[in-house]
Protein backbone atom coordinates (compact mmCIF):
# COMPACT_ATOMS: atom_id res chain seq x y z
CA UNK A 1 0.00 0.00 0.00
CA UNK A 2 1.60 3.53 -1.13
CA UNK A 3 1.05 6.01 1.01
CA UNK A 4 0.66 9.48 -0.50
CA UNK A 5 3.20 11.95 0.75
CA UNK A 6 1.59 15.51 -0.24
CA UNK A 7 2.72 17.38 2.68
CA UNK A 8 4.74 15.11 4.10
CA UNK A 9 7.47 15.83 2.26
CA UNK A 10 10.78 18.46 2.19
CA UNK A 11 13.72 18.52 -0.06
CA UNK A 12 17.12 17.33 0.87
CA UNK A 13 20.87 16.86 -0.64
CA UNK A 14 23.56 14.40 1.16
CA UNK A 15 27.01 13.85 0.47
CA UNK A 16 25.66 10.78 -1.78
CA UNK A 17 24.69 11.64 -5.27
CA UNK A 18 24.95 15.44 -3.87
CA UNK A 19 23.95 17.28 -7.07
CA UNK A 20 20.84 16.07 -6.74
CA UNK A 21 17.83 17.06 -4.96
CA UNK A 22 16.18 14.09 -2.83
CA UNK A 23 12.58 14.28 -1.74
CA UNK A 24 12.04 13.21 1.88
CA UNK A 25 9.79 12.22 4.47
CA UNK A 26 9.27 14.91 7.06
CA UNK A 27 9.72 11.72 9.90
CA UNK A 28 12.63 10.16 7.29
CA UNK A 29 16.67 10.40 7.00
CA UNK A 30 16.59 9.10 3.84
CA UNK A 31 14.90 10.27 0.28
CA UNK A 32 12.57 8.19 -1.09
CA UNK A 33 15.13 6.71 -3.61
CA UNK A 34 16.70 5.63 0.09
CA UNK A 35 19.85 7.66 -0.11
CA UNK A 36 20.74 9.66 3.18
CA UNK A 37 20.51 13.35 3.25
CA UNK A 38 22.06 15.44 5.70
CA UNK A 39 20.57 18.89 4.62
CA UNK A 40 16.59 19.83 4.70
CA UNK A 41 15.31 22.30 3.11
CA UNK A 42 11.22 23.25 2.97
CA UNK A 43 11.59 24.59 -0.26
CA UNK A 44 13.70 22.90 -3.43
CA UNK A 45 17.17 23.76 -4.22
CA UNK A 46 16.82 25.27 -7.79
CA UNK A 47 20.47 24.96 -8.40
CA UNK A 48 20.16 21.02 -8.42
CA UNK A 49 18.66 18.57 -10.39
CA UNK A 50 15.77 16.06 -8.66
CA UNK A 51 16.84 12.76 -8.15
CA UNK A 52 15.05 10.61 -11.18
CA UNK A 53 14.06 7.87 -8.20
CA UNK A 54 12.56 10.24 -5.81
CA UNK A 55 10.57 11.63 -8.57
CA UNK A 56 9.15 8.05 -9.58
CA UNK A 57 8.57 7.01 -5.87
CA UNK A 58 6.41 10.51 -5.36
CA UNK A 59 4.45 10.49 -8.38
CA UNK A 60 3.86 6.42 -7.53
CA UNK A 61 2.30 7.30 -4.40
CA UNK A 62 0.84 10.45 -5.21
CA UNK A 63 -0.65 8.36 -7.97
CA UNK A 64 -1.24 4.85 -7.72
CA UNK A 65 -2.15 2.71 -10.67
CA UNK A 66 -4.93 1.19 -8.09
CA UNK A 67 -7.04 4.76 -8.72
CA UNK A 68 -7.71 4.38 -12.50
CA UNK A 69 -11.06 5.15 -14.26
CA UNK A 70 -12.03 2.93 -16.87
CA UNK A 71 -14.59 6.05 -18.32
CA UNK A 72 -11.22 8.19 -18.97
CA UNK A 73 -9.43 6.09 -20.97
CA UNK A 74 -7.75 7.62 -23.76
CA UNK A 75 -7.50 6.11 -27.86
CA UNK A 76 -3.89 6.71 -29.20
CA UNK A 77 -3.58 6.14 -33.00
CA UNK A 78 -0.04 5.84 -34.45
CA UNK A 79 0.20 6.49 -38.11
CA UNK A 80 2.48 4.72 -40.31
Amino acid sequence: MNRDPRGEVCWGTGATYGGRAHVVLMSGATGLCGQPVDTRYRDRPTARPVCPDCAIAYVAAVFPTEATAPDLRHEVRLRA
